[in-house]
């Protein structure tokens, strides 16, 4: 059986592919929390294509995870919690294009990524060599006196600023290995900007979680997960139309229309 959708009927379905009821798995304490601003550009060729979102990092003894505040409450949501982060009205829930988690675990000084195309949960495990470069350059940012630092990641070069007086390695997305945290990154072309905006310190730690669902994704190799990501957006229709739906021309035109504009992902070269 084959069903016809409008691109608005199509989004909600797509929004909760992942939404079905999930088990939380505790993996470690939270002994601070900091949110990020992200502020990043969309489309590679229209610079008014910016958009914003939220980000969480939460750092515990041997873990941090970072991932994004909407993509956080959906899984809150799913996972059986009475409340939201923030206090956010389910029913106002934005759209993200983040889905993500980002999990550091410093004893092995390596990084579990773990995202999922359409319903399947896939998982990679990565070391990056950050070669930071740190530079005499100094500033404030709010009441925090910050360094600069440089660094090549992933196709992008960065410029990022720490400081000592949060003596946590730590910063947004998959950046760490800094003697502070990092307070601001931001790379050459001025398309990715994460800026702190809050943090806090807790006394009594709440648990840092992941969703069953997600730790049980198909451990792949990086390489792989971004073969697939990058078919899953050339071919997008023919992929979705595979589960039996199928769109109107006007439809299938604006979701090509709008995968097409999306072309300037945070990793250039993964």
């Amino acid at each position: 059986m084959s069903y016809k959708i409008t691109i608005f009927t199509f989004l909600f379905f797509f929004a909760i592919f992942n939404f079905s009821a999930q088990e939380k798995v505790n993996i470690d304490d939270v002994e601070s929390r900091y949110v990020y601003l992200l502020k990043y550009q969309i489309d590679s060729l229209d610079k008014s294509s910016s958009n914003e979102e939220y980000f969480i990092l939460e750092r515990g003894k041997e873990k941090s995870q970072f991932m994004g505040v909407t993509s956080y409450n959906r899984d809150s949501l799913a996972g059986g919690a009475n409340r939201f982060a923030f206090g956010l009205d389910p029913k106002s829930l934005p759209k993200t294009n983040f889905t993500f988690r980002v999990i550091k675990n410093f004893e092995k000084n390596n990084i579990s990524y773990y995202d999922y195309i359409i319903k399947d949960n896939f998982i990679y495990e990565e070391k990056p060599d950050f070669n930071w470069k740190i530079t005499d350059e100094t500033k404030e940012i709010g009441n925090l006196k910050c360094q600069a630092a440089l660094v090549t990641y992933a196709g992008r070069d960065y410029k990022a600023w720490f400081t000592n007086e949060i003596p946590v390695s730590d910063g947004p997305y998959k950046f760490y290995g800094l003697p502070g945290l990092i307070v601001e990154i931001e790379d050459s072309k001025k398309q990715y900007t994460f800026e702190l905006v809050s943090y806090k310190t807790f006394s009594e730690k709440p648990k840092m979680w992941i969703s069953r669902k997600r730790v049980k994704g198909k451990t792949v190799k990086k390489s792989e997960f971004y073969k697939a990501f990058k078919n899953f957006h050339e071919n997008f229709v023919s992929e979705i139309t595979k589960g039996g739906f199928s769109f109107d021309s006007g439809t299938e035109r604006q979701i090509k229309d709008r995968i097409k504009k999306k072309n300037n992902p945070i990793e250039l070269a993964p």
